[in-house]
C-alpha cells in the first residue's frame, strides 16, 4: 500500500512539473515573441505579382519596439536609374504604431509622416512631395522571429512641382492630393534584438 502510494506521489508531482512546464512554454511562445527591440521587413508583394510597382509600396521597412504593443516606424524607398525615362526617387515615411497582440495576431493603428522627391532625366521636371498617412495594419508571427503584415493607409499629400522650362504660370503651382494607399502590400519582417519586457 505504501508502495502504491509513492508511486501516486510520483505520477501525481509529474503531472504537475509536465502542466506548469506546458504552461510556462506556451506564455513564452505566446508573449516573448512580440517583445523583440527590432524589426527589419521587406515588401514583397511586387516580388510575388511582377506586375506594375506600387508606389506606395516601401522596399525596406524597420521598427523599433521600445514596448511589446508601440513602436516606431521608418520605411525607406529609393529609386535611381540613369534611363531617359527614369531619374530619382528618393522617399522617406516616419511615423508611429500602437496595437493589440491576440494569440499570433497583432491589430495595429498608427500614422506616417513622409517626404519624397522625384526628378525626371527626360523632361528635368521636379516634384516635392510632403505627407500624413494614418494607417491600420495586420499582422501575423509565424514563430519568434518571423512575421507577414499587411496594411492599408490614407494618404494626405502636398505636392511642390518645378518645371524650368515650362511658360504656363500655373506649372509651378502647389498641389494636393488624398487617395488610399498601400493596398496589396505584404511585408516580410524579422524579429531581432534585446527582449522588452
Amino acid at each position: 500500500m505504501t508502495g502504491l502510494t509513492a508511486s501516486k506521489k510520483i505520477f501525481l508531482l509529474t503531472a504537475i512539473l509536465v502542466c506548469t512546464s506546458i504552461a510556462a512554454f506556451c506564455q513564452d511562445t505566446t508573449n516573448v515573441k512580440y517583445r523583440y527591440q527590432h524589426e527589419l521587413g521587406i515588401d514583397i508583394a511586387n516580388i510575388l505579382t511582377f506586375l506594375k510597382k506600387n508606389q506606395q509600396s516601401y522596399m525596406i521597412n524597420y521598427k523599433w519596439h521600445y514596448r511589446h504593443n508601440k513602436a516606431a516606424r521608418v520605411g525607406i524607398n529609393l529609386e535611381l536609374s540613369n534611363e531617359k525615362s527614369e531619374g530619382l526617387y528618393p522617399d522617406v515615411r516616419l511615423g508611429h504604431q500602437w496595437g493589440h497582440v491576440i494569440d499570433d495576431w497583432l491589430l495595429y493603428g498608427g500614422a506616417d509622416a513622409s517626404v519624397a522627391y522625384s526628378k525626371s532625366n527626360t523632361t528635368g521636371i521636379s516634384v516635392w512631395r510632403f505627407g500624413v498617412s494614418p494607417v491600420v495594419g495586420l499582422q501575423y508571427y509565424f514563430g519568434r522571429h518571423i512575421s507577414l503584415a499587411t496594411e492599408i493607409s490614407l494618404n494626405s499629400y502636398y505636392y511642390k512641382p518645378n518645371d524650368p522650362k515650362s511658360f504656363d504660370p500655373d506649372a509651378n503651382n502647389p498641389y494636393y492630393r488624398v487617395k488610399i494607399g498601400s493596398v496589396g502590400m505584404l511585408m516580410i519582417s524579422y524579429h531581432f534584438g534585446k527582449v522588452k519586457k
